[in-house]
């Protein structure tokens, strides 16, 4: 549920709750005064009939016919009944037990009244020393059609305006909420931007306001957290550069040599692998360490796809030795397709994903590497290595640091490598995990010849 709906939700039961409690004590005092009027008409009723009373001689006036009447006289001891109405209702206002219910023969008895409301008038003779008291009972039909008609009315006006709040509170959520939904257009800018920069602070000074501000202080402390990582990679990889330089041709010209004993000849050319890989992971770090917002600097050279594929395996033949490790590449389609890609950054993505796949794959099996060119307009190279495991999160592989198996040597920042610069080149990489094959699968694209994209 968004916020708007929320806060329209709870605007609506507040004022629910508030307009049905002022509604409620609005609707008994309107039915008390109702009560009220009805009860004071049958008072002046009752001291109507009660002044044509007269008890010596007996005289009593009748009631009108749905009115009932009971009258009381006392003198000298208990009161003495006159009249009484032969459908007089009991004290509450209910018919008599015996006419309660008409008979099924019509004309035995008069229809009578569901209910009554009752009232008094007493009068006193200092004469006779004689007290008169008249009760009269009025049917409440109208009575109850009135208040009836009253709770209808008060019902039906709590839901409308309960209805009409709803509009209303929901038009004026969004109109309040149209400064919260600028600062999220701002941040979702941001996210797909190439810089960080500051919110726009609204004009009022409220607590949107100081919200802004507490953003703004966040993204400059984000901006600077990542230029200092940009600067310390660039940094560092500047000032590995140089020794790893001087060690890599200090191993070629002891291995060219030729004053090498044969059982050192092995270790030093392992060495120099690690020392390349090292140099080439300089590069990479070089290459991601630019700014976002620095177009990337692409040496855009015809490329065969299997032929490169075909290098890179060979460079890392020491490495699969060691692992006890082969690997088979096959080629289908056209063997001759080029790409129109930076070469060294093709370089190194391929070495990343076939390094990654011998150092994860069982011992003593076999890397499947499959170069297709069958998909016009697409190059793709398929590496699948058998794993210990079943299956495990691919989601998260191309993310910086994640480790699959915490317990292998590396920072997990190869796959995250390989991403950024397939990213870069305008490629694809898909990973999949499943029935103890791990599979990486490369797509870059390949121009048509047709298009002069390549002689």
């Amino acid at each position: 549920m968004s916020l708007r709906s929320r806060i329209v939700l709870a605007v609506a039961v507040v004022f629910a709750l508030v307009s049905a409690g002022a509604g409620w004590l609005m609707l008994n005092r309107a039915e008390h005064s109702l009560q009220t009027a009805f009860d004071r008409a049958t008072q002046t009723r009752a001291n109507w009939l009660l002044s044509q009373v007269s008890t010596d001689p007996v005289v009593l006036p009748l009631p009108a016919a749905p009115e009932q009447m009971r009258v009381t006289v006392t003198t000298y001891g208990p009161p003495r009944e006159l009249f009484r109405s032969p459908g007089f209702p009991e004290p509450d206002g209910s018919p008599p037990p015996h006419r309660r219910q008409n008979p099924q023969w019509p004309g035995t008895y008069p229809a009578l009244a569901g209910s009554y409301r009752l009232v008094t008038a007493e009068s006193s003779t200092q004469l006779t020393d004689s007290h008169v008291r008249l009760t009269l009972a009025v049917p409440d039909r109208s009575l109850r059609h009135d208040i009836g008609q009253l709770q209808w009315v008060f019902g039906l006006g709590w839901l409308l305006s309960l209805l009409l709040a709803l509009g209303a509170g929901y038009g004026a959520a969004g109109w309040l909420l149209r400064p919260i939904k600028s600062l999220v257009g701002q941040a979702s800018r941001i996210g797909k931007a190439t810089r960080i920069d500051p919110l726009l602070l609204p004009q009022s000074r409220d607590e949107l306001y100081e919200l802004t501000v507490a953003l703004n202080q966040m993204l400059d402390r984000i901006r600077t957290t990542i230029d200092t990582q940009r600067h310390f990679f660039g940094a560092a990889a500047h000032e590995l550069r140089t020794p790893l330089a001087v060690m890599k041709t200090g191993l070629e010209v002891t291995l060219r040599s030729g004053h090498v004993e044969a059982g050192l000849q092995p270790f030093l050319a392992g060495q120099l692998d690690e020392v390349r890989r090292l140099t080439r992971l300089i590069d990479e770090f070089l290459t991601l360490s630019r700014p976002d917002e620095t177009p990337p600097q692409l040496h855009q050279t015809p490329v065969s796809l299997g032929k490169q594929v075909a290098a890179c395996l060979n460079q890392l033949t020491t490495i699969a030795t060691d692992y006890e490790v082969t690997a088979s590449l096959l080629t289908t389609g056209d063997s001759d397709a080029e790409l129109l890609t930076d070469a060294v950054k093709l370089d190194h993505i391929l070495l990343n994903l076939l390094e990654n796949a011998i150092k994860y794959a069982v011992a003593g099996s076999m890397i499947t590497i499959t170069v297709d060119s069958t998909q016009p307009g697409l190059g793709v190279v398929r590496i699948q290595n058998k794993t210990t495991r079943e299956s495990g999160p691919t989601i998260n592989l191309p993310e910086p640091y994640f480790q699959a198996d915490p317990l292998k040597e590396g920072h997990g920042l190869g796959l995250w490598i390989s991403h950024r610069l397939t990213t870069l080149l305008g490629g694809q990489l898909l990973l999949s995990w499943q029935q103890f094959t791990f599979t990486s699968e490369l797509r870059m694209p390949i121009p048509n010849r047709s298009d002069g994209g390549l002689g």
